[in-house]
């Protein structure tokens, strides 16, 4: 795991991002031990920083810290990825709905360049994924609702190491592309049916996939 060296006065923060990105991409895979004085010397930085950014991952659920100190990222069950996709569903189709309603024409630009790059990557499955959570979270970012943003960046956390394994099972992404495209259509013709129909597509579609992986172990 490659971690950049923080020496920011904003450390706790910082590093809470950076392994929360490293988390959401499996750089750190679910279940995955880590330890309090590893973290700190890769970072290159004190026990103090390192074990508040924990915290605040623990209290999301991301991480497990265990009394024997010992750390990992949380697995989820099936049934759990089942609710976390649903409720993903309906928070994230909130957000859609509400950036529909505030997006202009730089904003349509934005999510049109990620799209082009997605189109670009699609044989990439590792850069993929990672564009398609850009597609997602920069769509929301626009909703002009940092409380329903933050519990969507939070599911991510838990989610977001599946779509990456589940994305290097599957390799075509003929369809969820297909369904990033009519996403941006119906942002760019303001057709809130659209936009609802395409984004539930592209989420059930992961499920699919998601959900088998967790159910065999594999």
């Amino acid at each position: 795991m490659k971690i950049v060296k923080i020496s920011t006065k904003t450390m706790r923060q910082q590093i809470y991002d950076q392994l929360k990105k490293n988390i959401i991409s499996a750089e750190i895979s679910p279940g995955q031990i880590m330890t309090l004085q590893g973290l700190a010397k890769e970072f290159g930085v004190s026990l103090m920083p390192v074990r508040e950014a924990l915290w605040q991952l623990e209290s999301e659920k991301v991480i497990v810290i265990q009394s024997n100190k010992r750390i990992f990222v949380n697995m989820m069950r099936q049934k759990e990825m089942e609710e976390a996709i649903e409720i993903r569903m309906i928070l994230e189709w909130r957000a859609f709905e509400r950036a529909c309603e505030r997006m202009g024409d730089s904003e349509l630009e934005r999510i049109k360049q990620i799209l082009d790059s997605m189109e670009t990557s699609v044989d990439k499955p590792k850069k993929y994924v990672t564009l398609n959570s850009q597609f997602h979270s920069t769509i929301c970012s626009f909703s002009d609702s940092p409380m329903l943003t933050q519990m969507i960046d939070s599911l991510w956390a838990r989610v977001g190491p599946y779509m990456y394994i589940a994305g290097e099972k599957t390799g075509d992404q003929s369809f969820p592309m297909e369904c990033h495209r009519r996403i941006y259509e119906g942002l760019a013709q303001k057709d809130k049916s659209k936009l609802k129909k395409w984004l539930f597509e592209d989420l059930k579609w992961a499920a699919r996939f998601i959900v088998p992986y967790i159910e065999n172990g594999d």
